[in-house]
């Protein structure tokens, strides 16, 4: 795709395009493709969410054996009982965040937010399999306010993933 600064609405799609993929059962991760996606975007560009969530999966790994993540799970889980998933989501993932700067002062803030991001939403479809709904929407929702405009001016999803591996 030419163009660098891609819409929101457009990265939007990407987005939650990507989240079904990566919070996918994981009987399904195996035998997905990307063509029985319905997919509604530009036809032009090399965008497969399929290949962008098993990217966000690998750099997200490192983060699995964080004990925050336990915590910040189970505000999460009182968060879901009030119906606010979307801001104990958020507050989580910037929990993780602050935690792991300092060990990672040279990547990008935004990709300290997607890896932890998808960390803890990879955490919580393991953990509590019946927040998996919200999850997939709050990190749908996290993802596009956060880092939505860097995502469109690195050109897209499939962009990031070939940063992230730099």
């Amino acid at each position: 795709m030419a163009r660098v600064d891609l819409d929101v609405k457009y990265i939007k799609w990407q987005t939650s395009l990507v989240i079904k993929c990566l919070l996918d059962d994981d009987d399904k991760v195996g035998s997905r493709e990307f063509s029985s996606l319905e997919h509604d975007g530009p036809s032009d560009d090399q965008f497969d969410p399929v290949l962008v969530a098993d990217k966000l999966r690998t750099i997200a790994d490192a983060m699995t054996e964080d004990p925050r993540l336990q915590v910040v799970l189970k505000e999460l889980k009182q968060a879901a009982a009030q119906e606010v998933v979307d801001q104990a989501f958020s507050k989580g993932v910037e929990t993780l965040c602050q935690a792991h700067a300092s060990k990672g002062a040279e990547v990008a803030p935004e990709m300290q937010l997607i890896k932890a991001s998808v960390a803890f939403g990879l955490y919580v479809k393991k953990s509590a399999p019946e927040l998996k709904a919200q999850v997939q929407s709050a990190l749908t929702n996290f993802l596009t306010r956060r880092v939505g405009s860097w995502v469109a001016q690195q050109g897209g999803w499939d962009k990031v993933q070939d940063a992230s591996s730099k």
